[in-house]
């Protein structure tokens, strides 16, 4: 069997947008090799199982290596037949943004397009998944003592957002998605909640990625580049905290 290895260390919701990406592959026959972050792998192998993960430990002062040239090596010391790089832009490795289509395209696009899958592919995360019901049912015994109840997650790993929060009706409880267990012992919380309220971040894109949840709000904190295509219904709200350094163009 082919082995076909995937450079994304981190971030986490990078990963998630990036396995439909490894799926495609896994359906046509390869062995799927991927370096990341050691603090993800329980929750990654739990869900994920048929990726070979391989743990990849963190040291601040060689962040750079990290992000590239250790998943590299990592790759080609179980002799991988083809690799994929799928971050757009690193300071270390400029080479990989001089694809034509880099200044046009969101990052999400651009995995889709550097590793030439179909990009519809990224919606396809519920196959890609097993789905630990117990878990989920844990999580939301947990959390949920009101079924009248608003989710939100609005800490990302770089960006608090905030909102009106005079949208949320009277007499709703609201639940703030926390590091709680994996990501995806969350998705019960979602699904039933009556409103959803995030900012871009791992808990955004999977929640769009597997097309779940009813009314749902979209807090942006980057620009149209870093922000990922979101394919299900969302209402765009103002993000109170948004980066004014993040508008293309200001207001008239």
């Amino acid at each position: 069997m082919e082995k076909l290895g995937i450079i994304q260390s981190r971030g986490l919701g990078d990963i998630h947008i990036a396995l439909p990406i490894a799926f495609f592959f896994k359906k046509k026959g390869y062995e799927i090799y991927w370096p990341i972050d050691e603090k993800w792998i329980d929750q990654m192998t739990h869900y994920a199982s048929w990726v070979n993960w391989i743990p990849l430990k963190e040291y601040h002062d060689k962040i750079h290596e990290f992000y590239y040239e250790w998943p590299l090596q990592k790759l080609k010391e179980i002799k991988v037949n083809k690799i994929y790089c799928l971050y757009s832009f690193l300071r270390t490795k400029l080479e990989l943004s001089k694809e034509p289509y880099y200044h046009f395209v969101s990052f999400d696009r651009f995995k889709y397009l550097k590793s030439n899958v179909p990009f519809n592919y990224k919606w396809k995360l519920n196959e890609c998944i097993i789905r630990d019901h117990q878990r989920e049912q844990a999580i939301y015994d947990k959390y949920v003592k009101n079924e009248n109840y608003v989710v939100t997650h609005l800490k990302a790993s770089d960006h608090v957002a905030d909102f009106d929060r005079t949208i949320i009706p009277s007499g709703f409880d609201i639940i703030e998605i926390k590091y709680d267990g994996y990501v995806l012992d969350w998705l019960k919380v979602i699904e039933k909640a009556a409103m959803i309220i995030m900012t871009d971040s791992v808990m955004a894109n999977i929640t769009d990625q597997l097309m779940i949840g009813k009314k749902k709000y979209f807090l942006q904190k980057k620009n149209i580049f870093f922000t990922p295509i979101l394919n299900s219904n969302w209402e765009w709200i103002e993000n109170k905290n948004m980066n004014p350094k993040s508008i293309i163009r200001k207001k008239i």
